[in-house]
């Protein structure tokens, strides 16, 4: 017997990323912004007009429009960084996605600074993934990438979009996201901070490395590399230990391994290597049963997974009792050792 396999948790679309949505992009510190402000910067009496008109305009596009005037008189004005990130996270809120990316190039063409330009790729990203125009979102993230390797907004976005896109069976983003993924692990596991990013943005990426591990077990999942699945998703297991989602990922990867593991046992001819064999074989169910009542434990109350828990309970049943003498005994208690208790 097999348990359900990853295609149909897959289809019960119960796998969700962690990282749902990425804070908008931080240009400054939030120390640099304090230090800015209590240093009153120097600033003329047109450039504060100018600056007014932007923030009185009445739509979006007609703030970009003004930020642009505004930008082309005072090219040098101490209130550029401002405006460039006032004008983002305008653009950002932009519920078109047309808009979104149309607003996004305009802004590519009028702040044209590397730290302009950081502002608002995950900005025009987001709006070629909610149009669904994908080829076109990797493409802007990579050209992006190419001289601005570390940029975490963007490798996140397009890993995350790729897991989205991979676990919707179109597996052309895999390699990608796989390599984006990679490297946005590792500057945080360096803790190596993106210049310019504040501590609670940092925090938040630091947060969702188990989501991101999560991610590189699906879209090696998705690829066929399982070895590198399992290892990623144990990773996730390890750092988010009470997330149900890993568990029932993994329960894909440890019943092949028992499923190969018996079927090896029951072709070997009887003797001194098959009695060896047997305690591996036992070994490799009770993980599959112990990951089993993990899952059924802690998705618990969780309307999303209540379908797949339902599931995995009749399967850890059928597992059970074959391991203990046709017995549930015991069974539930498995299960409640799983479950979080409330704090006092």
């Amino acid at each position: 017997m097999r348990i359900r396999s990853f295609a149909a948790c897959v289809a019960l679309g119960f796998l969700v990323f962690l990282i749902g949505g990425l804070p908008l992009v931080q240009g400054k510190t939030s120390a640099k912004v304090a230090q800015e402000k209590s240093g009153q910067p120097n600033v003329s009496a047109g450039e504060q007009k100018a600056a007014e008109a932007i923030t009185s305009a009445p739509d979006p596009a007609a703030k970009l429009k003004a930020g642009a005037a505004f930008i082309k008189k005072y090219p040098k004005s101490t209130l550029r960084s401002r405006v460039a990130q006032a004008l983002a996270n305008e653009i950002a809120a932009v519920k078109d996605a047309a808009q979104k990316i149309s607003l996004s190039q305009e802004y590519r063409a009028i702040f044209k600074e590397p730290t302009d330009q950081e502002l608002i790729v995950p900005v025009l990203i987001d709006g070629y993934r909610d149009a669904k125009q994908f080829d076109e979102a990797f493409a802007a993230g990579a050209e992006f990438l190419k001289s601005n390797p570390d940029s975490l907004y963007v490798l996140v976005k397009l890993m995350t979009m790729g897991t989205d896109q991979a676990k919707q069976r179109n597996g052309k983003f895999v390699e990608a996201s796989l390599q984006y993924g990679a490297h946005a692990i590792q500057l945080i596991e360096a803790k190596k901070t993106p210049p310019g990013m504040d501590d609670a943005t940092w925090k938040f990426f630091e947060s969702n490395l188990p989501g991101m591990y999560q991610s590189m077990g699906i879209l090696n999942l998705v690829k066929g590399n399982r070895v590198e699945g399992r290892a990623w998703l144990t990773k996730a297991t390890e750092l988010a230990p009470t997330d149900p989602y890993n568990y029932f990922l993994l329960l894909d990867f440890l019943d092949s391994e028992y499923q190969e593991a018996a079927k090896r046992y029951q072709s070997m001819l009887s003797g001194k290597a098959k009695n060896d064999e047997y305690p591996k074989v036992m070994a490799a169910l009770d993980k599959v049963i112990d990951t089993l009542a993990r899952a059924i434990a802690l998705s618990e109350g969780n309307a999303a997974l209540e379908q797949a828990r339902q599931q995995s309970i009749k399967d850890l049943e059928t597992y059970y009792k074959y391991r203990h003498n046709n017995s549930t005994e015991g069974m539930q208690q498995l299960i409640d050792k799983y479950k979080v208790t409330a704090k006092p």
